[in-house]
């Protein structure tokens, strides 16, 4: 039977990290794993009250949030925003340290640092896939 792919959504820095963003993306795929990017960040002209209905409802059809966590990402509007979002659309938050942030990095608000990894792609599959029974 073959598996079912895991939606993921994407979060990142809008302001200071979208090349960051599309290389992640791009080494993802090369991964081959049973997953399907449903959303990443993006811009969103929306009022504000309607924003968050709308990005939380998106991220719905995913069940892992993954956040790319940059040394800015702890103080990025968007990153807070979109963690806050994800939580309220009962995502699985995972952190992935990219783009020289390190283990002390400052965490954006709501993201655990026991779910953070390293952009390593072994303890980042383990977190994302879901356990299968042997």
């Amino acid at each position: 039977m073959a598996d079912v792919p895991t939606g993921i959504h994407v979060i990142f820095d809008l302001e200071r990290e979208r090349l960051t963003a599309r290389r992640f993306l791009h080494e993802m795929a090369e991964q081959k794993w049973p997953i399907v990017i449903t959303g990443a960040s993006k811009r969103e002209d929306l009022d504000p009250k309607h924003k968050e209905v709308v990005v939380t409802e998106r991220m719905r059809s995913a069940k892992v949030a993954l956040v790319l966590v940059t040394p800015m990402s702890g103080v990025s509007r968007n990153v807070n925003e979109e963690i806050k979002f994800a939580k309220r659309a009962n995502l699985n938050l995972i952190g992935v340290l990219v783009a020289g942030s390190t283990a002390h990095t400052n965490l954006p608000e709501g993201l655990h640092r026991s779910r953070v990894v390293g952009w390593d792609w072994g303890a980042l599959k383990k977190e994302v896939l879901p356990k299968r029974d042997v």
